[in-house]
This record gives structure tokens, sequence and C-alpha cells, in this order.
């Protein structure tokens, strides 16, 4: 594959997250195009955003290399359950002359943390990647000591984020009694678990189905 071929698919692979993520928070504010939020009242999209969860992608970094994908729970009242917000931050490298060597790394690391850590002083649950086409043996053993993981495919970043989400899911599903007051939370995984084009197994919603409504139900 030419560099132009590579290039081409990095920008593809970018715009595929965008669309993914953009999509779902469409759905998630019942409008059709992104521009609609603009004209939406701000008492409007805290209420939905409180009923429904929130999802936001973003540019961000030198040359908009970095894409913070951030989602927010919907509200809960029990004291026992704060709002959980996640972040992924994904470095996209438009490489294509040579596959990433470790040398060019501590660069990359530096903007991927300078985000992460002003994410996590917000409450936020951090998972950094970067995506490229190749790697060098040398590089992926730095990502790894960096806790950074790395991909060459858009099917693969999104079985990790799916595999991050879904995690949670289950959790969910582990440790609530009750449903009453988690019910919006289980509905937005779902519904993020979909837009990223899995399905959430049987097993977990026969499990969420039979849960009581209710203390002691």
């Amino acid at each position: 594959m030419g560099r132009e071929d590579l290039l081409l698919k990095i920008y593809e692979m970018k715009g595929e997250i965008v669309r993914t993520f953009n999509s779902l928070r469409k759905d998630l504010f019942g409008i059709k195009d992104v521009a609609d939020l603009i004209s939406m009242p701000a008492w409007a999209k805290s209420r939905i955003k409180d009923e429904n969860g929130a999802v936001e992608i973003k540019e961000d970094g030198y040359g908009g290399r970095i894409l913070v994908i951030k989602l927010e729970d919907p509200h809960t009242d029990d004291w026992t359950k704060k709002e959980r917000k996640t972040a992924f931050v994904v470095y996209i490298s438009f490489q294509t002359s040579k596959p990433i060597v470790p040398a060019q790394l501590q660069w990359k690391f530096n903007q991927i943390y300078k985000i992460v850590n002003k994410l996590r002083e917000k409450g936020y649950h951090t998972y950094p990647a970067i995506v490229a086409y190749a790697f060098t043996p040398g590089a992926q053993e730095e990502l790894k000591k960096h806790k950074v993981e790395f991909f060459t495919t858009v099917d693969s970043l999104k079985q990790w984020m799916y595999s991050k989400i879904f995690f949670r899911l289950q959790k969910l599903v582990e440790v609530t009694k009750f449903t009453l007051k988690f019910d919006r939370i289980f509905l937005f995984l779902k519904k993020v678990i979909e837009g990223l084009g899995f399905e959430v197994p049987r097993h977990i919603l026969e499990a969420w189905a039979y849960k009581p409504k209710f203390p002691g139900g």
C-alpha cells in the first residue's frame, strides 16, 4: 500500500470515529443535526443530559491530532452511585513514511498526558491510545510501559472502546440490587455499545430485566 493510500486510510479511520460519536450525540439529544444544538436552550440541554447521558467528541492537541471523546452518565440521586465520567484520548498519527519508533513517542506522550491530566482533575476516568499505520516492536513495548494502547485499524479501536464500556455495564448489573435509580445508566451504556456497532449479550439483558425495580421488590 502506497503512502497516499495509507494516509487516506488513517483519515477514514478518524472520520469513522467522529461520525460514530456524533451520531450517538445526536441520538441522545433527539436531533438530526449537531448544528441544532446551537439553537437549543441551555436548560433543555442540561435536562436531556441528566436524563439521557452525554457524549462529546472534539479535536485537541497540536494540529487537532488528538480526538477527545467524553461520555457522562445520566444523573442519579442515589448517594452510593456517583455519576461516572469516561474519556477516551486518542492520538491519530498521520505518519506514513515508516512505522512509529520509540524515539518518536515521548512528544506524543506529552501531548496525550497533558490532556489526560486535565480530564482526571475534572473526575474523568481516562483511557489513552495512539492510532497509526504501524508500530515497531520497540515502540509497542514503550507504549505498554506507559499504559497507552495502540491500534492500526478502526475495528480494533472500537473493540477496545466497547470492552471498557461493556465492563462498566457488567459491573452495574453485578452490584445493582434494584433498577429504579439505575435504569437510565444501563440504557445509556447500552446505547453507546450499540452505537459502536456491538450488541449487549442476551444474558446481561435478562439479568437486568429480572432485577426488581424497587428495594425489596
